[in-house]
C-alpha cells in the first residue's frame, strides 16, 4: 500500500496482485507479489492476464526431457550425507519417506517431534506428473524442491533453468564449481521468464493495443 501510494503521488495508477507462475506456463509454483503502473495520462488501469485453466499448465515431464546438444547440462554435487538418504526418497515424496534409522541425528530430532517443527518439507522429490515447487537461489534440498524426480542428484543447470522457463539458447557460465552455483543462484534469484511473458504481452496489448 505505501509503494503503491508513493507511485501515485508521482503520476502513476498501480494495480498489484499476487500471481502464481505455475498459472502462466512456468512448471513451477511460485507466488510473488507483481506491480504495474501506468503513467496517469495514458488513462488506463492494467488488468492482469487471466490464468491458464489447469489443464493448460505445464508438468515437469514436460520440461525435463533434454537434447543432449543444449548446454549447462552439469549439476552441483549433493553432500556426502543428502546422497545417502536419497535412494530411500521415492518419486513424489520426501524426507517423511526415508526409514528413521538412515536419517541423520538432526533429521531424527525433528522427526521425533513434528509438531514442534510444523512438518517441514525436507528433501521433496516432485514427480514428474507434478508442477514443482518454488525453486530458491540456496538451490539446497532442505529448502526447495531441487532433487530430480528419478535420478538421485541436484537438477541440472539447465533443467532449473527450464523449471524457471529460460530459453534453451540462454547461456550461463558452468566451466568450474563457482560458475556452476553462481548459475544456480542467478536462476533461482529470477523472475520466470513465462511469467514476465505474459505480462509484458498484456501490457503491450493494454496500452499499445500490439
Amino acid at each position: 500500500e505505501v509503494i503503491s501510494a508513493d507511485l501515485n503521488e508521482m503520476g502513476y495508477a498501480v494495480t498489484y496482485k499476487v500471481l502464481n507462475a505455475a498459472d502462466y506456463g512456468v512448471p513451477q509454483k511460485r507466488e510473488r507479489l507483481i506491480m504495474v503502473g501506468l503513467r496517469n495520462d495514458l488513462k488506463k488501469q492494467f488488468v492482469f492476464p487471466s490464468p491458464l485453466p489447469e489443464s493448460e499448465q505445464q508438468k515437469l515431464k514436460y520440461v525435463l526431457d533434454i537434447p543432449s546438444d543444449v548446454k549447462n547440462q552439469v549439476f552441483w554435487p549433493l553432500s556426502p550425507q543428502s546422497m545417502s538418504m536419497l535412494p530411500h526418497i521415492p518419486e513424489g515424496g520426501s524426507w517423511k519417506d526415508i526409514p528413521y534409522e538412515y536419517l541423520p541425528e538432526r533429521l531424527k530430532k525433528i522427526r521425533n517431534d513434528m509438531k514442534k517443527y510444523h512438518a517441514p518439507k525436507f528433501y521433496r522429490r516432485f514427480s514428474r506428473e507434478e508442477i514443482n515447487g518454488t525453486i530458491t537461489a540456496s538451490a539446497q534440498p532442505e529448502n526447495c524442491g531441487i532433487i530430480h524426480p528419478i535420478e538421485n542428484r541436484r537438477y541440472t543447470i539447465r533443467e532449473v533453468a527450464r523449471i524457471q522457463s529460460f530459453p534453451d539458447d540462454y547461456i550461463f557460465l558452468d566451466s568450474n564449481l563457482k560458475e556452476i552455483v553462481a548459475s544456480y543462484k542467478v536462476i533461482g534469484n529470477a523472475v520466470p521468464c513465462g511469467l514476465a511473458n505474459a505480462i509484458a504481452k498484456e501490457i503491450m496489448e493494454q496500452v499499445f493495443n500490439k
